[in-house]
């Protein structure tokens, strides 16, 4: 091929297709400019991905007239994947109610396999929460469905399935409106579904894992801030990993299946009834991977406190995720003594995002450790070891706040064999409004990478990465 020639355009049309599928709509379209040879690849091409900025009842004419000609000029006879996103701010509107409808009915038609409907509500009032038509449940192309992502509708009590949804694997209610016996009855049409997500749901009070135990679930992420009274059962002999955001009421069966556990949760609470901590946690002590937030540190530190012992009992765990903040010296001492009886862990992974609004401005002082980390000082305090098997740290978020550079201060003098510390700065510039509360910006970066490459470690062969984002 000559210098200069266009060889992206010979490529079959399978493959250009192909990268097409990487765009979005929009600018798959505005590919027809490039030559005839372009002209209609687009029409063909197994991704609709429509992005709207704006409500769909502030859409202008020609924005309505896009989607709708995109979808009748559109001539793929199977899809992959149809993406709709746009603010929904106007359920009142008939107009945008049939449209919706008829945007998920064509991609049932092409025996879509990826569905994700996503709205945004203006009023977030349960009534005013869109219906999912019918023929999401009773479509003859149902079973092509793989996953499907849906949020901001409202599902009927009983609705009309009559087809299987024989292929579904991956399923994701977001911000939905759903009771506790519409998804039961839901998830029974769903034979080979192995990963439910169920994300600030209304009206369910309650999931139990066992509901799935027909389809082999083995995924399950539940997130229950606003749901007051939420209880959840996971009982399922065959999930691998879950994944629980909220102060829900957990009650989780010993699962030697599960490989992978991920609780975060407000803040320690050692008094709620009808709910051992200590008691589930055990049945996770041989996972492989752990996330967490602040709240264990804060159980870990109760415990040497009222029980002056700790949680030796994770030693299958190699992966180990925190989101901090700290809050205070005993937290730390308590967090490190639980990594260093962790025989196996290999790998650390820290996020301080939220340390800035814990510790900036009028709420508290930012937390410094001022005495020394001692081993053993005879006052009750655990003796500290060391992270035998630790080769990777990895920090998200970080600002360079004391307490977060204490932190990686004491990990780094613990882990003899550490081969990659690898630090992402968050640097944030703050508004006048946020000064006049009384907020700071974060230290400069100079500053903050002085303190970090001045540590000591006790591996000689560790290699210090740091980058910088700005927000």
């Amino acid at each position: 091929m000559s210098e200069g020639q266009d060889w992206i355009s010979v490529l079959p049309d399978e493959i250009l297709h192909h990268i097409l599928s990487f765009l979005t709509t929009k600018q798959s379209i505005q590919t027809c400019i490039l030559s005839k040879r372009w002209i209609d690849l687009w029409k063909f091409t197994p991704v609709i991905d429509i992005q709207m900025a704006t409500p769909y009842h502030e859409t202008t004419p020609s924005e309505r007239a896009f989607i709708h000609n995109t979808l009748t000029q559109h001539q793929a006879f199977k899809l992959h994947k149809f993406s709709l996103d746009f603010s929904y701010g106007a359920l009142e509107d008939a107009v945008a109610n049939v449209q919706i409808q008829h945007y998920i009915e064509f991609a049932i038609s092409r025996q879509v396999q990826i569905l994700s409907v996503s709205t945004e509500l203006i009023f977030e009032e349960l009534e005013d929460y869109y219906v999912l038509p019918n023929v999401f449940y009773s479509h003859d192309n149902v079973p092509s469905l793989e996953q499907v992502f849906l949020k901001c509708f409202l599902f009927n009590p009983n609705p009309p399935c009559d087809l299987p949804f024989a292929s579904l694997k991956a399923l994701c209610f977001f911000h939905c409106v759903i009771d506790d016996g519409t998804l039961k009855g839901l998830l029974s049409n769903f034979p080979v579904l192995e990963s439910l997500t169920i994300d600030l749901c209304h009206r369910l009070l309650n999931f139990k894992a066992s509901w799935c135990q027909s389809m082999r679930l083995k995924h399950l992420v539940v997130r229950c801030m606003d749901n007051p009274g939420f209880n959840l059962e996971i009982d399922s002999s065959s999930l691998s990993s879950f994944k629980v955001r909220g102060n829900s009421v957990i009650s989780v069966s010993s699962l030697s299946s599960i490989a992978e556990a991920t609780v975060f949760r407000h803040r320690y609470y050692p008094y709620v009834k009808n709910f051992d901590t200590r008691t589930w946690l055990r049945n996770l002590a041989h996972v492989k991977k752990f996330g967490v937030s602040s709240w264990f540190s804060q159980l870990l530190a109760r415990e040497y406190e009222v029980n002056n012992n700790g949680w030796k009992i994770f030693e299958n765990l190699k992966v180990f995720a925190w989101f901090g903040p700290l809050e205070t010296e005993c937290n730390l001492i308590a967090l490190i003594d639980f990594l260093v009886h962790c025989p196996s862990l290999e790998k650390i992974e820290i996020d301080f995002r939220f340390s800035f609004w814990e510790e900036a401005g009028e709420h508290r002082p930012p937390f410094a450790l001022e005495r020394p980390f001692v081993e053993n000082n005879g006052d009750g305090q655990p003796t500290v070891g060391f992270l035998d098997n630790v080769k990777k740290i990895i920090v998200h978020h970080f600002f360079g706040y004391k307490s977060e550079i204490e932190f990686i201060k004491h990990l780094m003098q613990k882990a003899v064999v550490l081969e990659t510390l690898s630090l992402t700065y968050h640097r944030l510039e703050l508004g006048p409004e946020y000064v006049s509360c009384g907020y700071t910006s974060c230290r400069p970066k100079e500053l903050v990478q002085e303190d970090i490459f001045s540590l000591s470690t006790a591996s000689s062969n560790v290699h210090i990465s740091f980058h910088d984002t700005y927000h």
